[in-house]
């Protein structure tokens, strides 16, 4: 239990203690983990989460409806950019947008497996290699494709509705 810092200054010993008292309950509070599951990796996947769910829209350098009912935007200047990388564009279902989405990721600064996580499984698919991440993972209904230059991730919603040849990759191993 986390105890407050008095307001009238204590001795030196007991102020050390407060002191240390509440940076160890900042740091519980705060949700630290170490491991490659840590900071950078969720704070990465959080990114993608947001990006893919309008969180950066407003930023973005081109915005457009496509043919489909799909819309798509695109960020390609910094210092504006979603994710570390050259290019991100985002084509997306405004109807069902958490669901139904599609990133286009050019020249990133983070691998597949970064997106995917440790535990993501590979997969063949018609456009190139391709990893599903586990079960227990943020992006547990996506999949993300290793391409020339740059990643594609998508979502199984996004799958069906635009790309069906993909379907396939999102089969639960037998």
């Amino acid at each position: 239990m986390c105890v407050p810092l008095p307001a009238a200054p204590l001795p030196t010993g007991r102020r050390s203690h407060a002191l240390l008292t509440a940076a160890l309950c900042a740091a519980l509070l705060s949700g630290c983990r170490p491991g490659p599951q840590g900071a950078n990796a969720e704070d990465l996947v959080g990114r993608v989460l947001f990006t893919a769910a309008g969180s950066f829209d407003a930023q973005s350098g081109q915005k457009a409806r496509i043919p489909g009912g799909l819309r798509r935007a695109v960020w390609d200047q910094e210092p504006k950019m979603p994710l570390d990388a050259r290019r991100v564009t985002i084509q997306y279902d405004s109807d069902a947008r958490p669901m139904t989405w599609m990133l286009d990721i050019e020249a990133p600064a983070f691998t597949a497996r970064d997106v995917a996580g440790p535990d993501a499984r590979p997969v063949p698919t018609a456009q190139g290699g391709a990893l599903r991440p586990a079960a227990s993972s943020r992006l547990r209904d996506a999949l993300v494709i290793t391409r020339p230059g740059g990643l594609k991730i998508l979502t199984r919603s996004y799958a069906t509705q635009v790309e069906p040849a993909l379907l396939g990759a999102f089969q639960p191993v037998r």
